[in-house]
């Protein structure tokens, strides 16, 4: 099959460091795949594609209308005429979708989160096969969106490749490193999570200097969470350390790791981190809800998010036994059910359905 493969932007995060591992179950298969990005943004996504071997198509040098997306990708359809064209996030899902319809090509659409844009909802039929980033976001498209199971399927976005695993586990003594990876924007939902640790200081001022909390990544938010950084006068217990070039590093310096998100499907950073054998706290969303198992492979946020943050850590300096527990258990979970076997699977089951969307077939 010729693929034409539209990304919203090559942004850096989880989705974009994804890609390299989907396009070449792609061109095992024998397909052929142009990717193309609407925009570049940080253009971080787009070094680690080369980086990997792979080359892009920019439809803009930065961010512009959705228009302009449109009119330039719809002409490289026409020039390069593909048998699929298939789409990743929800601007190129758009884009995608009135690009096929204009000229007659199936498309095929990845949906990574439950929370799907109003544009998104409307233009659901437009995508002739939908998928889902894991089983939460199959039963979101199925539940709330009305696509049938029929034009779903499940190809989970993560594959625990890493052998690293954490070299030890907290036993109470020094300090504890907390840390979590993710873009600062609203859905990762970090201004509950400093909020929760000024909660768990003033209940237990005596634990000040024995927690250290590093929140990676960069976004749009970063100046009004430094901001309350500073109001709660946390500014030597919390850091915003910026984007990790080496996430994996990073996630090896924390002796638990913590994801207090709106919504997720499969969430990469939070799984990577369970892979490694980081004993996890997190909000029960997306797959994360079928991971984190209470009282078995991780400890769940409940809300009010603040309030059970502080009583978690509270729990863990009283247990901090329960770390080392929680984190082999996870590790063992998402190393058997992400395993490269697993993954490669569901992306040749994935290429096989698409092929029966082909006119000749």
């Amino acid at each position: 099959m010729d693929i034409q493969y539209l990304v919203t932007s090559l942004e850096g995060g989880g989705g974009t460091f994804s890609l390299p591992r989907i396009l070449r179950i792609l061109e095992q298969a024998g397909d052929h795949v142009q990717l193309s990005a609407c925009e570049p943004r940080d253009g971080r996504g787009g070094a680690y594609l080369r980086d990997n071997g792979f080359t892009f198509t920019l439809l803009a040098n930065r961010k512009r209308s959705k228009l302009i997306y449109l009119a330039a990708f719809v002409r490289l359809v026409g020039r390069t005429r593909p048998d699929i064209i298939w789409t990743s996030l929800s601007v190129a899902s758009l884009i995608g979708q009135i690009a096929g319809r204009l000229w007659g090509i199936p498309v095929v659409s990845w949906l990574n989160n439950a929370n799907a844009k109003p544009y998104t909802k409307l233009c659901r039929n437009l995508t002739d096969l939908w998928i889902a980033d894991s089983p939460s976001v199959r039963d979101y498209l199925h539940q709330q969106l009305g696509i049938p199971l029929a034009r779903i399927m499940v190809w989970p976005l993560y594959c625990a490749t890493t052998p690293q695993a954490l070299p030890h586990y907290w036993n109470g003594m020094g300090r504890l490193h907390l840390g979590s990876l993710g873009r600062l924007n609203t859905q990762k939902n970090y201004e509950p999570l400093i909020r929760g640790i000024a909660r768990f200081i003033a209940n237990a001022p005596q634990q000040r200097q024995r927690l250290q909390v590093s929140i990676a990544g960069d976004g749009p938010l970063r100046p009004s969470l430094q901001s309350l950084i500073e109001q709660l006068n946390l500014t030597d217990c919390i850091t915003l350390v910026g984007h990790q070039n080496d996430p994996d590093a990073f996630l090896l310096t924390l002796d638990a790791y913590i994801q207090p998100s709106l919504y997720e499907g499969m969430c990469l950073a939070a799984h990577e981190a369970m892979a490694m054998g980081l004993p996890v706290i997190a909000t029960p969303v997306g797959e994360l809800a079928h991971s984190i198992i209470r009282n078995q492979t991780g400890f769940i946020i409940t809300q009010p998010a603040d309030e059970s943050i502080a009583e978690i850590l509270a729990d863990i300096f009283a247990n901090p036994g329960r770390l080392e527990h929680y984190g082999r258990a996870g590790r063992t979970l998402v190393r058997s059910k992400f395993s490269v076997e697993n993954f490669n699977a569901a992306g040749h089951a994935v290429l096989e359905r698409i092929r029966t969307l082909l006119p000749h077939s």
